[in-house]
């Protein structure tokens, strides 16, 4: 084995993205594992402002950790359709999907947006587990015709209401034909990059892959130059502007006991289009009905404590589901969590108790999003 095949780990080792260090230099100053990656989350200024320039003008997220997993080859779409749970067979070239994985008993694995670059290219743009080995393991032993890799791609976001006039300075009138959830490749800056018109905002925005690391300074930097005229500020992920629109990511939803049928975003689970793994599991779920729900849990102005695992959720001083997500809304001015109930206190609504560091704070139980 060559020095230069040793030097590639085969997954599992802490790594930085290659912005590691433009993000140092701004100011990075939190950051969280994800998929073995530093993610920067944080850039110690007023969580207001990064709010503020994400849904007012444009921002640049370092979403390197945002590994993808690559099927590659003539079975990669069907292989691709027993992983997920939404249904594939409508899939052009060029489509996106968010979905989800579950394993062999309905249980989320991890919710990835799902890309169809090329023909006999898909790419599930995941969240923080190891879901390469889990596909590659699952290829290898059904016999796919398809082979699994990570390929070197480490996306970027730009999200926010100026990200289409950003780009477009960048790609030209090209940009315009993008449609949501669609992709493509474009040069950006010399580099080709695979450009979806997708993200973790709920908002107008892209992610951008450089189709390699060597060069994929060359896109920040020109990103970070175009963004100037814009008002562009590089942040984190933003989780109060995410959870006003209803969306979380895999870090709620694996390992919590949670099935895709609890979920609110009912369109996630295509039951009839054939086998996929979890897909027994579900049906029987589907024929009893999920016991819980997950719900939206409105607070009071104060803010609640910094979330760091689920918080049990109290009526009558009984336990009736928990919250995994907590956070501020600056559009409500008013603490905000999602949690799970028992299915029929969803449907009945009313208000819930949640059991905190701090004490206890009383939340009403609501429909989501918060936000449209």
């Amino acid at each position: 084995m060559s020095t230069a095949s040793r030097a590639q780990p085969l997954h599992p080792h802490t790594r930085r993205s290659p912005y590691f260090d433009r993000t140092e230099a701004l100011g990075a100053s939190e950051y969280m594992p994800y998929n073995h990656m530093y993610m920067p989350m944080s850039y110690g200024r007023d969580p207001r402002d990064d709010y503020q320039a994400l849904t007012e003008r444009v921002t640049l997220w370092d979403v390197g950790a945002e590994r993808q997993t690559e099927l590659r080859g003539p079975g990669a779409l069907a292989l691709a359709d027993l992983l997920t749970t939404r249904s594939l067979a409508d899939l052009e070239v060029g489509g996106c999907r968010y979905t989800i994985c579950c394993d062999a008993g309905g249980q989320i694995i991890c919710d990835p947006v799902l890309l169809r670059p090329w023909s006999d290219v898909v790419w599930l743009s995941h969240g923080s587990v190891d879901l390469t080995l889990w596909a590659a393991g699952l290829a290898l032993g059904g016999g796919h015709d398809a082979e699994v890799s990570e390929p070197d791609a480490a996306p970027l976001q730009v999200q926010g209401p100026l990200a289409p006039a950003l780009l477009g300075d960048l790609l030209g009138p090209a940009l315009d034909e993008l449609r949501p959830f669609r992709c493509t490749v474009f040069e950006l800056a010399g580099v080709d990059c695979v450009i979806s018109r997708t993200g973790w905002s709920g908002g107008p925005g892209y992610e951008v892959y450089p189709l390699s690391s060597a060069r994929a300074l060359d896109v920040w930097d020109a990103i970070v130059a175009a963004g100037e005229r814009h008002g562009l500020l590089v942040t984190g992920p933003n989780v109060a502007r995410a959870m006003e629109r209803g969306i979380t990511d895999i870090s709620y939803a694996t390992n919590q006991d949670l099935n895709p049928l609890e979920l609110w975003q009912s369109y996630l689970v295509d039951l009839d289009k054939g086998p996929f793994i979890g897909r027994d599991a579900l049906l029987e779920v589907h024929r009893r009905g999920p016991a819980r729900r997950q719900v939206g849990l409105l607070g009071p102005a104060e803010r609640l404590p910094r979330l760091e695992g689920p918080w049990p959720l109290l009526r009558d001083g009984a336990a009736v589901g928990d919250t995994r997500w907590a956070s501020y809304s600056f559009a409500l001015e008013r603490a905000i969590a999602i949690g799970v109930v028992e299915a029929e206190l969803a449907e009945l609504g009313g208000s819930v108790e949640v059991e905190h560091p701090a004490g206890r704070t009383r939340l009403e139980i609501c429909p989501l999003p918060f936000v449209d």
